[in-house]
């Protein structure tokens, strides 16, 4: 039994950051779904998340949710980002 299903164009960003202590390779998926909010995958540890720009600026949550293991890069990583991070989003969980 199906649901719920729907079909959408999305946008999509392959990104590879480099830090001191590794590499990072994202896929970051826009989507009207998910109210707002970002799927990101990280490629290296097969973890991904459906995140806000407030779980960017959690590190505890972030790191845990990508499965980052080195504290600086987390901070790095949270900084890139929140700069392509959307602004908009409903609050309100699902």
């Amino acid at each position: 039994m199906i649901k719920h299903e729907s079909y959408e164009a999305t946008r999509s960003r392959y990104v590879t950051l480099v830090t001191e202590n590794s590499q990072y390779d994202l896929v970051i998926n826009y989507t009207s779904h998910f109210l707002g909010k970002v799927l990101i995958l990280h490629i290296q540890t097969n973890r991904f998340g459906i995140l806000d720009i407030h779980d960017i600026r959690d590190p505890a949550v972030f790191s845990d949710t990508l499965g980052l293991t080195h504290p600086e890069d987390v901070i790095e990583l949270s900084h890139y980002l929140e700069e392509v991070m959307p602004m908009n989003f409903t609050p309100t969980q699902y």
